[in-house]
């Protein structure tokens, strides 16, 4: 009896809480069923009117020297005199003595040359003598002038003496440049780049002394694309700005001046050349020859545009515009000019009136007619 009690026992209380079970199933109400909520993707967005814009073109070059002389000697000697301004990193102004050679032999020869001229000078005078001499005896002798042959009356010998004092006076004017070109001076305004000249040194024309750049102006090429080109007046009356990164919040205004007559076959940009004024001005900081800098040159105006972020163009082709129903609106853009992180467009608005609501960073979902929400707006 204790045996069936054991198995009949969990047998009732496993049925009891089956029907149990499928009594509470059976009285279970339903779940009301709710409809799904809409999401609607939040853009970010920027109000842009159509206007004339005038973004500047940015291009990049290095600095060039207007003028850079190697400075040499025209005449051979020992230098005796080294200027103390005649070292790398000094200014030096026009005419201003660098080097001074010895002049002793072209003294000697200013001397000889002189004494030359004088004796051709005597020389001179007596064949004015003798000259004068011949025609009156030739008129003694009851001659005419006229049947005299030159040689008679030594026209020769006396054209001879007024040739050799020419040549005496040119070889003075010889003897006198030479010494002249024994002292070197600074052909311009100038800034010593290299000084090879030392004292007892041989100067000779095969050898260089030292190398001036000009302070008065600097030049630098600034390589503009096809695009850039058709943009910027050349010559041009506004300055541009040149900045380097070597010196940071330093600039310097340049003028557009001249265009090259070629173009580059290797990439097929134009340089124009811009001149910088005053370099070296010791008002300001200098802006040495080699230096690397960025040029912002003033640029026709672009009329009729939109200006959008770079990131609003998708695949350079169409930009997102959010109309007054908050849906978005696929309009097609066609991109005129780029500059840092904009782009100047030409927008089909599909008579949306400006200013237009532009999305900023499209997502790759968005298809016409979405309902979106622009940040910031109220839930």
């Amino acid at each position: 009896m204790q045996n069936v009690l054991k198995i009949a026992v969990p047998l009732l209380i496993i049925g009891g809480a089956f029907m149990l079970g499928k009594l509470l199933i059976s009285t279970k109400e339903e779940p009301k069923s709710r409809p799904p909520v809409a999401v609607v993707p939040q853009v970010d967005v920027t109000s842009v009117a159509l206007a004339d814009h005038r973004p500047p073109v940015q291009s990049f070059g290095t600095v060039q020297s207007y003028f850079e002389t190697s400075l040499t000697a025209q005449v051979s000697g020992q230098i005796i005199e080294v200027a103390p301004k005649f070292r790398v990193g000094e200014r030096v102004k026009k005419g201003q003595l660098l080097v001074r050679l010895d002049d002793t032999d072209y003294q000697s020869a200013l001397a000889t040359q002189q004494a030359n001229l004088e004796l051709q000078k005597r020389t001179l005078a007596e064949e004015e003598i003798l000259a004068k001499q011949a025609s009156e005896d030739w008129l003694a002798s009851g001659r005419k002038l006229a049947k005299a042959s030159s040689f008679v009356l030594r026209k020769p010998q006396l054209a001879t003496a007024k040739a050799n004092i020419a040549s005496a006076e040119a070889a003075i004017q010889k003897a006198l440049a030479d010494i002249d070109r024994t002292q070197l001076r600074a052909p311009y305004d100038a800034m010593v780049t290299e000084r090879n000249a030392s004292l007892g040194n041989l100067a000779t024309s095969q050898s260089s002394l030292g190398t001036l750049v000009a302070t008065e102006r600097a030049e630098v090429r600034l390589p503009l694309t096809a695009e850039q080109a058709v943009r910027v007046d050349v010559p041009s009356d506004e300055d541009l700005v040149l900045t380097t990164p070597t010196q940071p919040g330093a600039s310097w205004k340049a003028t557009l001046t001249r265009t090259e007559p070629t173009v580059d076959p290797q990439n097929q940009v134009t340089y124009v050349i811009a001149e910088i004024e005053n370099p070296y001005a010791e008002d300001k900081a200098p802006l040495p020859v080699g230096t690397f800098v960025n040029a912002s040159i003033p640029a026709r105006v672009i009329a009729q545009t939109y200006q959008v972020p770079e990131a609003a163009v998708v695949n350079d082709a169409f930009v997102w515009i959010l109309d007054a129903e908050n849906k978005l609106v696929k309009a097609a853009a066609e991109r005129v000019y780029s500059y840092e992180s904009s782009a100047y467009v030409k927008i089909d608005s599909q008579d949306l009136e400006s200013p237009l609501q532009i999305v900023t960073r499209p997502l790759s979902n968005f298809s016409a007619g979405m309902t979106v929400k622009a940040a910031g707006e109220a839930k």
